[in-house]
């Protein structure tokens, strides 16, 4: 998980939705030097997944996010949510309208 919300926000939204054991890593955008568009949340969440940053994917619903996502060098599913505004996400690589629609087979 790399967000750019702070870590007890983070927390307390895995709890509600009791998901945070199907996360190896969370990482706040309040423990990197630059937040979105600056790639470093998802640079250290790669690196402390050991992963290369073009094995990973991104699920982003902000225009700061996509750019960050593409700048990190991965690849980035863009996600209209209705309560994010009217954001530009034309840099992600697929844009979706709802989470069903995620390419799988693609990724």
């Amino acid at each position: 998980m790399a967000s750019s919300s702070p870590r007890i926000f983070i927390e307390e939204v895995l709890r509600k939705f009791d998901i945070a054991d199907y996360f190896a890593s969370i990482v706040s955008g309040e423990e990197v030097p630059s937040g979105k568009p600056v790639p470093d949340v998802y640079l250290e969440a790669a690196l402390q997944l050991g992963v290369s940053p073009a094995d990973c994917v991104v699920l982003e619903d902000s225009r700061n996010g996509v750019i960050a996502a593409k700048e990190a060098g991965m690849r980035c599913i863009g996600y209209i949510n209705i309560h994010s505004g009217d954001q530009d996400l034309s840099r992600a690589d697929w844009i979706i309208k709802e989470i069903k629609d995620i390419p799988l087979l693609r990724l």
